[in-house]
């Protein structure tokens, strides 16, 4: 419900596009300074501990967007949201890896991240129809509710067993430095991928609104089918071919074709054509979630998974703080094609940095 209505809810307190995007930069860099310590703390504390405490925190910020009458009043409802996102991530991440077996990480990843897709098809459309038909108040106090639901149902769940987490000092090092220029390599192909995602993020909904003239539930839907629908049909057999063909290989096939479909947004001026090709391209990077988690956890020391997913979930944060930047700079200063020539650039860099990858498949 968030991604693609917050930005039309700034939008419509007079914040030009650029604004827009400095509202969610501003949030984007405070998630991305959060996030990696999340991910120490999950280790320390608890993984259960980081869910409930982000889940209170998402309650919360849509209250403040409510009685936010400025677009500069929406910088701390932001970064309130986009932080309290940050401390769940991780903890979420660590928990799946503590409770599955190493050979079928990938596919638990996969069938976990069913979640993110469900929730986008039902939510960009219900979202858009509350504030179609009831206005912004309504939509954000049912954010608010959805996410107390969340909390309760998160006081249910176990913390994972802690047993062979520890490493000796020994192995630890010796693993630290050896993924060292891995991670590097792993770290900058996320901020150039989810700085491709960022831009195509931010201008859509204004593209489709403003150049197309659809409504808020027009736009809505279109990210339910685009994101929702089109993730959704990938999470799980891409889970199930990472663990089979190898975590690399699925992440280089999954971003092979997505600046080629990119390209097609410059000649593509229907609604139907640019969802077709929306769908092609948030589907073929969603292939690579299972199979990304899934590498990181399997170079990385057991008793530093969090904080190491959490140096994942910074590139990712850091992708999606620079990207909104980039795609309103680019809208408000040239034409529109420019913020598709710069998706085109950065899934190209993400893809490129993904070949450099050591496969770290035992079967190949």
């Amino acid at each position: 419900m968030t991604g693609p209505l917050i930005p039309l809810f700034i939008r419509s307190l007079n914040a030009s596009v650029f604004q827009v995007s400095l509202v969610l930069f501003i949030g984007g860099l405070a998630s991305a300074l959060v996030v990696m310590p999340s991910g120490f703390l999950s280790d320390k504390y608890g993984e259960k501990k980081l869910i409930i405490i982000s889940n209170i925190l998402l309650s919360i910020f849509p209250l403040l967007y409510s009685i936010s009458d400025t677009w500069e009043e929406t910088i701390p409802c932001t970064i309130l949201n986009m932080t309290a996102f940050s401390l769940f991530i991780p903890a979420r991440m660590t928990l799946i890896a503590s409770s599955v077996k190493p050979e079928s990480m990938a596919t638990a990843y996969g069938v976990m991240n069913m979640a993110w897709p469900i929730g986008g098809v039902i939510g960009p459309f219900l979202g858009g129809f509350l504030a179609d038909n009831y206005g912004w108040s309504p939509f954000f106090y049912f954010l608010s509710f959805i996410a107390f639901l969340c909390m309760i149902l998160s006081s249910f769940l176990n913390e994972p067993d802690k047993k062979g987490k520890i490493l000796d000092k020994k192995s630890d090092s010796h693993i630290k430095s050896s993924i060292i220029l891995l991670l590097g390599i792993f770290f900058f192909a996320h901020i150039f991928g989810n700085t491709a995602r960022g831009i195509l993020g931010t201008v859509f909904p204004f593209y489709l609104t403003e150049n197309f003239h659809k409504t808020k539930t027009e736009a809505g839907l279109f990210f339910s089918i685009g994101f929702g629908i089109a993730t959704l049909t990938a999470q799980f057999p891409s889970g199930i071919l990472a663990d089979k063909f190898g975590h690399k290989r699925i992440m280089a096939y999954g971003t092979f074709m997505i600046p080629i479909f990119a390209s097609l947004f410059l000649f593509l001026k229907d609604y139907v054509s640019m969802l077709l090709i929306y769908m092609a391209i948030t589907g073929l990077w969603s292939t690579t979630w299972p199979a990304s988690i899934a590498y990181l956890i399997s170079i990385t020391p057991a008793s530093k998974r969090g904080l190491m997913v959490g140096i994942r979930q910074m590139a990712v944060r850091l992708g999606f703080t620079v990207g909104p930047l980039i795609g309103g700079f680019l809208w408000d200063n040239f034409d529109p094609a420019v913020s598709f020539y710069a998706v085109i650039f950065f899934f190209a860099a993400s893809f490129i940095l993904i070949l450099l990858l050591k496969d770290n498949s035992r079967k190949f």
